[in-house]
């Protein structure tokens, strides 16, 4: 007999989850008022989930007080949003790399990216001010379901990775998205992944903070 499959997280503490994935993070307090849940709550939910390995918490000081219990998700919280299917890209390349070559990856992935490039490109004109085509990029990436947060004239932050799998297995797509966020913005721009834990998020930073009225 086949082993028992978990138990799936309820309705609520999946919003538990989605909030902590879209925010990073959070205290028991900023999570229940986003939430519009009790303190308590939040915390039984929490509990349920770390209990379950999908959750860690940490006791976070901030100055004189009781310190507060802050709640991230695992590695395990982590996988529970499903990336996009990259199987078959993934194979596509490899079987490419094995045949033509070791630039031929390297290659189509630019091509997809230049894809990709012109498309924002469409929808961002050229002639406005940065602080604007930040505005318009990051609206079009949190469509595309990666949690965007902006800091205007930053950073524009994403939370999740449709592709991960792919630029897990081909390192070459990290310099590309971020000349691709350099090519729709016009400025400097630098890729960085900041781990949380269990979590990350992947930071698109102008190279020099700016002015918002550039």
């Amino acid at each position: 007999m086949p082993p028992a499959s978990p138990p799936q997280p309820t309705s609520r503490q999946d919003e538990v989850l989605r909030q902590l994935k879209q925010s990073g993070p959070l205290a028991v307090r900023e999570l229940s008022a986003k939430l519009q849940l009790s303190y308590m709550g939040a915390k039984q939910h929490c509990i349920a989930l770390e209990k379950r390995g999908l959750l860690s918490s940490r006791n976070c000081h901030h100055g004189a007080g009781r310190p507060l219990l802050v709640y991230s998700l695992t590695p395990k919280g982590q996988s529970w949003f499903e990336e996009s299917d990259n199987t078959a890209a993934i194979s596509i390349l490899r079987h490419a790399r094995n045949l033509y070559g070791s630039s031929s990856a390297p290659k189509l992935l630019l091509l997809y990216f230049q894809e990709c490039t012109e498309k924002y490109r469409n929808q961002i004109p050229a002639q406005i001010p940065v602080a604007e085509k930040m505005l318009l990029l990051a609206k079009a990436r949190d469509e595309e379901g990666r949690m965007v947060e902006l800091l205007p004239g930053i950073r524009i932050i994403e939370r999740h990775n449709p592709a991960a799998a792919l630029h897990k297995a081909f390192s070459e797509a990290d310099g590309l998205e971020e000349s691709l966020f350099r090519q729709v913005l016009g400025v400097p721009v630098r890729r960085r992944l900041v781990s949380l834990g269990g979590q990350y998020e992947i930071h698109f930073d102008l190279h020099t903070p700016l002015s918002l009225k550039s």
